[in-house]
C-alpha cells in the first residue's frame, strides 16, 4: 500500500471516529467495544444503514453476533443500534473535523502518538477519541499530572489552597488538570498559567463552546500554555450527565486527584470515585468543621478514601510512592491523650456546636439544585437586585436559561423578584 492510500485510509478512520463521537454519548462502553472488534468505519456503516432504513437494527445486530459475543452489553445491541441511528444520518465526521481545524484544533485518536496512555486504564469506558485545542501535546503533558478539583462556590480559603498548590506543583513541572469551572477549577488553572506551567481543561461540551462563558478569557489563556479537551462533538452543549462522565477523564489522566473543597454532594466527589476505581491516588485538603464546603472532603478523609494533604510536598510524596502519612503509620492514635485533654472545653459547648456543624449540610436546599441553578444562586446578591442580563453574563448562561433557573430558584424559596431585578433570599437558620 502506497503512502497516499495509507493517508486516505487513516483519514477515513479519523472521520468515522469523529462521526461516532457525535452519534454516541461519552462513556458508551458498548459502542467502544464494538469499535474495538470491527473498527470505526464498519460500525458507522451499520449505524447509517439502520438510520437509512436499508437494514433493521435486529438484522444488523444479528450480523454482528458471531463477532461481538464477548463485548459487554452485546445483548442490547439491537436497542443500541436504534438509539445510535437517531443521530446517524446527520453525523458528518469530516464536517466536524474541518470545523475544529478552523479553530486550530484536532481530533486525537488511540492510534495517534499523541494519545495519552493513561486513558487506556478506563477499559470499555475509554473515549473513542478526543477533540483538542491548544499548544500542548497530550501524551507529553499528561506524563506527570495532578488533578485539582472542588467546589464551584469556593471560599477564599479554598481558592487560596487551590492556587498555592497549583503554583507549587507547576513549579515542579507537573501539569495541572481540571474542569474549567468556577471556583477551585478556575483558581487551579489560573495559578498554573501564572507560573508558566501547563494546564489541561477537560470540558463537558464541545471545544468550540466555552463553558462557563464567563471563563472565556481564562480558556483563551489555557490554549496558549496547555489544552482544552473534550470527547463531546463540536457544538454540543454541556449537560449534567456529560459533566459526570467528563470527570472520569480528569481522574484517569492524572496520577493524583486532589479535592480542595467539596460539599456533601459535590461533583468533585464523583471525580474522586473515578480515581479510586482506577487505583489512582486521591487526596483532600481539610477545611473548617463549620464549613459546608468541606463536608465532602472531610467525609473522604474519614472513610479513608483520601489522604489528608496540606501542601505541595504531601502531594509529591503520594505520586512518588512514599508510605502514606495518614492512617497507616500509627502516628494518629499517639496524639489521642493530648486531644482528649482539650475535650471538656469542647464538650461543654457540644449542643450549640452540633446545631451549627456540618451534619446539617445534607439538608441544605442548594445541594439538591441542578448545576445551572447552583451557578445562578451563587451569582445573586442578597442586598442588590440584579437584572436578568447581568445574572446571565455573570453565570455564563443564556438569558432564556437564566430566566428558567431564576423561576426554579423562586419556587424553591431561594430567590425573589424585585422591581429592578432578582435578589437572593437569606435562608432561615
Amino acid at each position: 500500500m502506497n503512502d497516499d492510500s495509507m493517508n486516505e485510509e487513516s483519514g477515513d478512520i479519523r472521520a468515522a471516529v469523529a462521526a461516532l463521537l457525535r452519534i454516541g454519548e461519552p462513556g458508551d462502553g458498548l459502542l467502544t467495544g464494538l469499535v474495538d472488534e470491527v473498527g470505526p468505519i464498519a460500525v458507522l456503516e451499520l449505524i447509517r444503514a439502520v438510520a437509512a432504513g436499508t437494514s433493521s437494527a435486529a438484522e444488523a445486530a444479528d450480523s454482528l453476533t458471531p463477532i461481538v459475543n464477548a463485548v459487554a452489553g452485546s445483548g442490547q445491541l439491537g436497542d443500541a443500534l436504534d438509539r445510535w441511528a437517531v443521530r446517524g444520518e446527520d453525523a458528518q465526521g469530516q464536517r466536524d473535523l474541518e470545523a475544529v481545524q478552523r479553530l486550530g484544533g484536532r481530533l486525537v485518536i488511540p492510534s495517534d502518538d499523541e494519545w495519552p496512555p493513561a486513558l487506556r486504564d478506563l477499559g470499555p469506558a475509554a473515549p473513542l477519541g478526543l477533540w483538542v485545542r491548544g499548544k500542548a501535546r497530550l501524551n507529553a503533558a499528561l506524563q506527570r499530572a495532578a488533578a485539582i478539583v472542588g467546589a464551584r462556590a469556593a471560599s477564599n480559603y479554598g481558592t487560596k489552597c487551590a492556587s498555592d498548590l497549583a503554583w507549587d506543583l507547576a513549579a515542579r513541572g507537573l501539569t495541572i488538570v481540571s474542569g474549567g469551572a468556577f471556583g477551585i477549577d478556575a483558581a487551579a488553572h489560573r495559578a498554573a498559567i501564572a507560573r508558566d506551567g501547563t494546564t489541561i481543561a477537560f470540558m463537558a461540551g464541545g471545544v468550540d463552546r466555552f463553558y462557563p462563558a464567563a471563563n472565556t478569557d481564562l480558556f483563551h489563556q489555557v490554549l496558549e500554555c496547555g489544552a482544552i479537551v473534550s470527547e463531546t462533538a463540536p457544538g454540543m452543549t454541556p449537560m449534567r450527565h456529560r459533566f459526570l462522565l467528563r470527570n472520569r477523564l480528569i481522574a484517569a489522566s492524572s496520577q493524583v486527584t486532589v479535592i480542595v473543597e467539596a460539599g456533601w454532594r459535590s461533583g468533585a466527589l464523583n471525580t474522586a470515585r473515578h480515581a479510586l476505581e482506577l487505583s489512582r491516588e486521591v487526596a483532600a485538603f481539610p477545611g473548617s468543621v463549620y464549613s459546608a464546603s468541606s463536608t465532602g472532603t472531610h467525609r473522604l478523609i474519614r472513610h479513608h478514601e483520601a489522604e489528608l494533604v496540606t501542601s505541595c510536598q504531601d502531594v509529591i510524596e503520594l505520586i512518588g510512592g512514599a508510605q502514606p502519612m495518614l492512617f497507616n503509620d500509627g502516628s494518629l492514635p499517639s496524639q489521642g491523650p493530648r486531644l482528649r485533654s482539650e475535650g471538656p472545653s469542647v464538650r461543654s459547648e457540644g449542643p450549640r456546636l452540633r446545631s451549627e456543624g456540618p451534619r446539617q449540610s445534607p439538608a441544605d436546599p442548594i445541594d439538591d439544585l441542578a448545576e445551572r441553578e447552583k451557578i445562578c444562586v451563587n451569582v445573586l446578591s442578597a442586598t442588590k437586585a440584579l437584572d436578568v442580563g447581568t445574572v446571565a453574563a455573570r453565570a455564563g448562561l443564556t438569558v432564556p436559561n437564566t430566566l428558567s433557573a431564576l423561576a426554579l430558584l423562586e419556587l424553591a424559596g431561594l430567590s425573589a423578584r424585585r422591581d429592578s431585578g432578582w435578589v437572593k433570599l437569606r435562608r432561615q437558620k
